[in-house]
């Protein structure tokens, strides 16, 4: 199930043509994600992309596949990775929807950038005790978006449904310890 995470975006200045640049996925920085049962903290592991081909990924506008990407690797959009995070550069087509985003970015309207993954029960861990899911392995990286408001709160049914059953199992776990120490205190007696 596809995931949607959020970061910054800016426009490149030097260059005569429409390009954004931007940070969509930092390593290691723990983000406190919101959810209709309450939040958690995430951080996506500096080797969760590690062998990942990011040959396929679009850009979009507020995560509208329905429309006309403005760009994709690794045709019009470059992508690379550091010890920061994944990066990527994007020379934006001459339409009026590529220049309107332009425009909304270069005003600083549209700061925002997010972008959808989906990622295996395998590629994550969830500790119930510190209530953080770490993101080992992304499977795929769908797209990036720019959006009005950068927020962490769609998360996706998937993840939400993940540590909702871990920390149910945790829970469980928790009253058959106390049962079991509950009966071995009635067999002492």
């Amino acid at each position: 199930m596809k995931e949607i995470r959020s970061a910054q975006i800016s426009t490149d200045n030097q260059s005569n043509e429409m390009v954004l640049e931007g940070t969509p996925i930092v390593f290691d920085k723990p983000a406190l994600i919101k959810t209709p049962t309450g939040t958690y903290t995430e951080v996506i592991k500096r080797s969760a992309l590690d062998g990942l081909k990011l040959n396929d990924t679009r850009l979009l506008v507020s995560h509208d596949m329905n429309r006309i990407p403005l760009a994709k690797s690794p045709k019009t959009m470059e992508l690379w990775t550091d010890e920061v995070g994944l990066h990527m550069r994007a020379t934006l087509p001459g339409t009026e929807e590529a220049r309107s985003c332009f425009q909304a970015v270069s005003r600083g309207d549209m700061t925002g950038m997010s972008f959808g993954f989906t990622c295996s029960n395998q590629g994550n861990d969830y500790d119930v005790n510190t209530r953080t899911r770490t993101i080992n392995k992304i499977d795929k990286v769908l797209e990036f978006s720019i959006v009005n408001y950068p927020a962490y709160q769609e998360a996706s049914v998937e993840a939400r449904s993940q540590i909702q059953n871990a920390e149910l199992r945790f829970e469980q776990y928790q009253k058959a310890k106390i049962n079991l120490n509950k009966l071995f205190t009635k067999e002492i007696k």
